[in-house]
């Protein structure tokens, strides 16, 4: 899956868990999510669920493997992509060319997955702060790079990767 649908789907995830600063790591074919608070299991994704899905005993399966002993959020790719179907149901029927923000967090969140996407990000770890965000990647050939982007710049490119994106349609 690609790391600009991975990152706004876990944002999705994350935003309804109210989690505003985190740091996120790839971890096999998903990502960890590590926060400095502790999270309530309670507030996950609930309001983006019908009412017989969130209570469904295979959603109390994903919800505990999600959940890990010390804290951490662990979004494999099954989780992810059944996040992402869900998002998408909730997502269709107000869809427009300009709905939603560009300063949500899942946007915000598929920008950087998008420039992860661009160089071929191997192994990464970002730190989501409330002004900046730093990024550590590997690239194919094995080299690090290092990046620190300002929470107002990922705004505008952002918002600029929107118009492309409608302009396409």
């Amino acid at each position: 899956m690609a790391h600009a649908k991975t990152f706004r789907t876990v944002g999705e995830s994350l935003e309804s868990l109210g989690v505003r600063t985190f740091t996120l790591e790839k971890a096999g074919q998903g990502v960890t999510v590590r926060t400095s608070d502790p999270l309530d299991p309670s507030k996950l994704a609930k309001a983006n669920l019908s009412k017989s899905v969130w209570e469904s005993e295979a959603n109390s399966r994903r919800q505990a493997k999600l959940f890990r002993e010390d804290g951490a959020l662990r979004y494999d790719a099954n989780y992810i992509a059944w996040l992402d179907t869900q998002g998408q149901r909730k997502r269709r029927p107000q869809f427009s060319a300009h709905a939603g923000g560009t300063k949500n967090l899942p946007q915000l969140m598929r920008s950087v997955g998008r420039h992860l996407d661009r160089v071929d990000a191997h192994k990464f770890r970002i730190s989501w702060g409330d002004a900046e965000i730093h990024l550590d990647y590997q690239l194919p050939d094995g080299s690090r790079i290092q990046e620190v982007l300002n929470i107002a710049k990922l705004h505008e490119l952002t918002l600029r990767s929107r118009h492309r994106r409608t302009a396409r349609k």
